[in-house]
């Protein structure tokens, strides 16, 4: 495939656009030819969803999986859960709409499923109205079921799995801990950008799913492999950009890949034939220019003074003690507890996060917006 941009900013192309991650590619795939389930975990935007698809992309050429992708984000509840699996997994491994309807009708005995055909692909879509709680418990059992009488190696990835801890069913990760052990012929990716809660369901003692998985990091890309990268990419376009540049923009963008990605893209639809340090600081501005809107929106979610802290790690780029008498004294923010307060508050709405003891501004085109504002 002919892709005129290399620098690919949203979905998966193929290896060729994709860059490293070839020991975190190896073990996916090891754990998965070894029957064992693995569990993904970063932050957000790092390129979790990318290696899953870069991983289904060596095993389709293997076919003896069938693989899907489940990202449960959007679901808010067990029903949700319920319907996004049925319509993605139920009569996906059936060719012909009778026999599916026929495999259906014997697995969901108890509980009748609404089946809909797309007009154009013919494409089951399955879903379930299920009551009360024994009905919704049922279900969950019956897919599985489902599941475990297909003859194929199945691999399913669900995305931001920790989002069943927000349900109001306390009880969904006992059942799926349940269901999902006593499948032989199914192996599981996990993967979360939430990363307290992701790994406290994997690895607190007393969870269902405590240790039942590989837990994996998802890390930033190794800084030097990158750079190379990018550097191949622009000369395949015929543009020459020298190492000093790209570490500016690996700077500016701390290595994060989706930033990253998102300004070489707009770096290269300039077309220039030299990729100078203005081309670089005039598609800097171009960003934060298009996004001011986007940014001055975040004020109205925060408090002035959640705000004001925003603004002081945004500054400071990474700051590890933000408890100290000199960060609160130099961004003139008063008192400690005012500090811990609204460092909660910026965690829970997800402005900020931390990684190895120190706090970072989540997006890194707000973190440089609020440097100069």
């Amino acid at each position: 495939m002919n892709i005129q941009n290399p620098f690919i900013v949203s979905g998966y192309v193929s290896p060729e656009y994709f860059c490293d991650r070839e020991k975190e590619t190896e073990k996916i795939i090891s754990a998965i030819s070894s029957g064992r389930n693995i569990t993904l975990f970063s932050i957000r935007r790092i390129g979790k969803t990318g290696l899953i698809e870069h991983v289904f992309h060596y095993l389709k050429n293997e076919k003896k999986y069938k693989l899907f992708y489940i990202d449960i984000l959007p679901t808010q509840n067990v029903q949700d859960l319920i319907n996004i699996f049925a319509n993605n997994i139920v009569g996906k491994f059936e060719s012909k709409p009778e026999i599916i309807l026929k495999r259906i009708g014997e697995i969901f005995s108890s509980i009748r499923p609404v089946i809909t055909f797309d007009a154009i692909t013919g494409t089951p879509n399955v879903s379930f109205d299920t009551g009360n709680e024994k009905e919704k418990t049922k279900t969950i059992e019956q897919i599985f079921s489902y599941l475990s009488i297909q003859k194929k190696n199945i691999v399913i990835a669900i995305d931001e799995f920790q989002q069943i801890t927000n349900y109001p069913e306390k009880n969904i990760e006992a059942i799926l801990r349940t269901n999902i052990q006593r499948l032989r012929n199914v192996n599981f990716i996990f993967s979360g950008s939430h990363q307290h809660l992701l790994t406290s369901m994997f690895s607190q003692y007393g969870k269902p799913f405590y240790q039942s998985t590989n837990m994996m990091p998802v890390n930033k890309l190794e800084r030097n492999k990158y750079s190379e990268f990018i550097q191949n990419k622009f000369s395949m376009g015929k543009m020459k950009i020298n190492r000093e540049n790209v570490n500016k923009i690996l700077d500016w963008t701390r290595t994060h890949t989706f930033y990253t990605q998102f300004i070489c893209n707009r770096i290269w639809a300039k077309a220039a034939k030299k990729i100078t340090n203005e081309v670089i600081i005039t598609v800097m501005n171009e960003i934060m220019d298009e996004n001011e809107a986007v940014f001055v929106s975040y004020r109205n979610l925060l408090t002035d003074y959640q705000w004001k802290v925003l603004k002081a790690i945004a500054k400071e780029g990474s700051i590890k003690k933000i408890l100290s008498k000199d960060f609160i004294s130099k961004h003139k923010l008063h008192t400690t507890s005012s500090v811990q307060t609204s460092i909660k508050a910026l965690m829970d709405k997800e402005m900020i996060y931390k990684e190895n003891e120190y706090y970072f501004v989540y997006d890194v085109f707000l973190e440089r917006w609020l440097e100069i504002h």
